[in-house]
């Protein structure tokens, strides 16, 4: 099956077992308990805010019983010129930490897990939080 529109080699040129230990430590960070941080209003929100610009309406905000943050924007103008995955890419920017994972769960829908892990700079101990960003 091709990869994309274009594709005529059909596979890669590698596997990703030499990110393997990075992915694994923010596995292992993400299960302990008390991992995901408290007030993510606080921590999470202003920088998304700012990052929104003009581009982007914030419209809601709510902290699942899961601990995700759950985020709901939609783009204030037209979407002429938008590419919706890279642009929400650079909005959840604005929180990331020294680890930044973000998948598109869904049309609209994109998980963000950054953190903090153990011996990373500049020395704060290890957390993280959990970001669901729907746009509407």
């Amino acid at each position: 099956m091709r990869r994309w529109d274009n594709d005529e080699r059909f596979t890669g040129i590698a596997d990703a077992s030499a990110m393997e230990p990075q992915v694994s430590a923010l596995l292992d960070a993400m299960a302990r308990d008390g991992w995901v941080t408290e007030q993510p209003e606080a921590h999470l929100l202003p920088h998304l805010r700012r990052a929104c610009g003009p581009e982007w309406l914030l419209t809601g905000e709510r902290l699942l019983d899961d601990g995700v943050y759950e985020v709901t924007v939609s783009l204030a103008g037209d979407r002429e010129g938008v590419h919706v995955h890279r642009d929400v890419i650079r909005l959840l920017s604005a929180i990331a930490e020294s680890v930044f994972f973000v998948r598109q769960a869904a049309p609209g829908v994109f998980e963000c897990v950054t953190g903090v892990l153990d011996g990373d700079p500049p020395g704060f101990a290890s957390h993280g939080h959990m970001v669901r960003l729907i746009v509407t």
